[in-house]
């Protein structure tokens, strides 16, 4: 198709009043925006219509393909529909650009997502467990393992460790009440958590060192004074380890962005690295 077999959809003394500028544009910018030719020369009859025949500007290229005319036009479009004013906003945006009346920009690089902590292996957490367990004083001991349980059983980070209280916990120990979220807690740390929920000094006791005030780096400090080999919990790799598993066992992603309190798919994403690999599945219905 070429740009003169094309008319728009628009009263012919008003597409007479504009065609040759029109096409003119649609000819000088075909090459380099990559729309259908109907879609270009629509978009832009329309949009030009409506800069002069209505609004009464001056029709030149640089004023009626400039940022915050296109905005106006846009705005001014009958249709309530954002996706569809967003879709021609973007198209008149190209072609001022390639026009030369918009500034065209060299895109970023895309920023890489984080790096995820690697979750913990079966030794690994068999080995904090002994850890917890080790201690010199009891509430050393009851303070590392909540600290564990709370991490690998429900995958809380250090901010919502803090926060939890004895309270928190349900009677048998399956979930975890924090930062307005109920959170399920793994099948092999129920017994952990009810039992120190239960033996609390007080329903309010904050479960990990209950008479520590809270600090930026309370976790941190607490692990540093602790005993061990040069056993080190790191919160971010039990929030990982939690993660990784939720995924693998297939929890719905609704669900666990909201028991993780975390707003996209986005920050799920980067664990797949971790997941086993996919085993074979037969769909219902497909050919054996």
């Amino acid at each position: 198709m070429n740009t003169d077999s094309y008319v728009p959809d628009l009263p012919e003394a008003e597409w007479g009043d504009v065609r040759v500028f029109v096409l003119s544009v649609v000819d000088d910018v075909k090459s380099a925006v990559p729309y259908p030719l109907a879609s270009l020369v629509n978009a832009v009859a329309h949009h030009v219509d409506w800069a002069v025949n209505v609004a009464g500007y001056e029709m030149t290229r640089e004023l009626l393909f400039s940022r915050d005319l296109i905005a106006a036009a846009v705005t001014m479009m009958p249709t309530t529909s954002p996706s569809t004013k967003g879709r021609r906003r973007s198209l008149l945006f190209r072609v001022g650009e390639a026009l030369r009346v918009l500034p065209t920009f060299t895109p970023l690089t895309p920023l890489s997502a984080a790096t995820p902590t690697t979750p913990y292996n079966e030794l690994d957490i068999r080995t904090l467990r002994t850890w917890a367990h080790l201690q010199r004083s009891d509430q050393n001991s009851r303070s590392a393992r909540a600290l564990i349980a709370l991490g690998l059983g429900a995958g809380l980070p250090t901010r919502d460790i803090g926060a939890v209280t004895a309270a928190s916990i349900s009677m048998y120990g399956d979930v975890v009440h924090v930062s307005g979220r109920d959170v399920p807690v793994r099948p092999r740390w129920h017994a952990e958590l009810a039992e120190l929920g239960a033996t609390a000094s007080a329903r309010d006791a904050w479960l990990f060192q209950p008479h520590i005030a809270r600090s930026k780096n309370f976790v941190t400090l607490f692990v540093n004074r602790t005993i061990g080999a040069g056993v080190r919990p790191s919160t971010q790799r039990m929030r990982s380890t939690w993660l990784v598993q939720a995924l693998a066992d297939g929890v719905p992603m609704q669900n666990l962005l909201s028991s993780a309190g975390l707003q996209s798919m986005d920050a799920l994403t980067r664990y797949q690295r971790f997941l086993p690999a996919p085993s074979a599945v037969v769909l219902r219905g497909s050919p054996q």
